[in-house]
């Protein structure tokens, strides 16, 4: 199926490119995020008006997860967690909502969706890096460090 980007698109396309994909993809995804339209004369009207607004919002939406960025540049996380006797295992497990709540008491406000994990919820004490994707093009690491608590009533 043949249809026109409204918006930037991983591994797809840019703005006010011409596109063809499966009618599933079209119909179940681009079209109802309205991150495309069906390349109609009607349309591509539109969004050649259109075109440099689009541009200028991808732009400025780029300029801000760049920003973010910027902010989060040597960013990490300490969590101090109880661990069994005799080894590096936690109780329980350091997981996204966990990091999400902690970004949140520094002030940085993140989506969880947003947020990848590459090993998964943390089960061990050590060093872990977390991928967040702020923007299709602008995407930083930070790095998450679980510690043994020193505090006996201390959890997550």
């Amino acid at each position: 199926m043949k249809l026109v980007l409204l918006k930037d698109v991983k591994h797809l396309g840019k703005v006010g490119e011409e596109i063809v994909v499966k009618g599933g993809y079209a119909r179940n995804y681009l079209l109802p995020t309205k991150s495309a339209l069906t390349p109609s004369e009607e349309n591509l009207e539109i969004i050649n008006k259109m075109k440099d607004e689009l541009i200028k919002k991808e732009q400025d939406a780029k300029d801000i997860a760049m920003s973010f960025k910027a902010n989060l540049t040597g960013y990490n996380q300490l969590h101090k967690v109880k661990v069994k006797e005799d080894s590096n295992e936690l109780f329980g497990s350091i997981t996204l909502q966990n990091i999400i709540d902690k970004m949140r008491e520094d002030g940085h406000i993140i989506e969880k969706k947003h947020i990848n994990l590459p090993s998964g919820s943390i089960k061990e004490l050590g060093t872990y890096h977390a991928n967040i994707s702020l923007h299709p093009e602008v995407a930083c690491d930070i790095e998450i460090i679980a510690e043994k608590s020193d505090d006996i009533e201390e959890t997550t």
